[in-house]
């Protein structure tokens, strides 16, 4: 299914799928596990020489995370819309959700933790299973060698793991 031209030219925020909160976690072969992290959930878009980053609810936080913008330029994509989480580390690369809001971060502990691919090259995923687009996306990340932006790894059951329908 191809993207409207607009849709990537012109940065349209795509509203997010939520995870779902569980007082028990579901098992079986039907649903992904991730780790929740401890930072902002973010939508990246990038669209030849410009990158946007937008909030979970759809505000423009490129000025906020501008780092994240800088790397997310050399991603080797002509058009992109990444689904994931920015994150700060402590001095341990322990998840610290206070040094988001430190003015002046140590370099190299913002990190982005991207867990889906909506749109790729014009053209829009959204109806592929999860799995597929997480294939697609893990393919391209591998391909960007970045170490601050990547894919995290499935994990089984902590209780504060998101589930979510593959």
């Amino acid at each position: 299914m191809q993207l409207h031209p607009e849709a990537v030219s012109e940065f349209r925020f795509i509203r997010p799928c939520s995870p779902i909160p569980a007082e028990a976690v579901p098992t079986g072969d039907g649903w992904v596990h991730e780790v929740k992290f401890d930072g902002y959930r973010v939508q990246a878009h990038k669209v030849g020489s410009n990158v946007r980053l937008y909030s979970r609810n759809g505000h423009d936080f490129t000025e906020r995370f501008p780092s994240v913008a800088q790397l997310l330029l050399e991603l080797p994509v002509k058009a992109a819309v990444l689904d994931g989480e920015v994150v700060a580390s402590d001095a341990d690369g322990r998840p610290n959700f206070a040094r988001l809001h430190v003015r002046w971060t140590r370099p190299n502990t913002i990190h982005l933790w991207a867990f889906d691919l909506l749109a790729f090259n014009g053209r829009d995923l959204r109806p592929q299973p999860l799995v597929k687009r997480q294939a697609c996306l893990h393919a391209l990340l591998e391909r960007f060698a970045c170490p601050a932006v990547s894919l995290p790894r499935r994990h089984f059951a902590t209780a504060r793991s998101r589930a979510a329908r593959p």
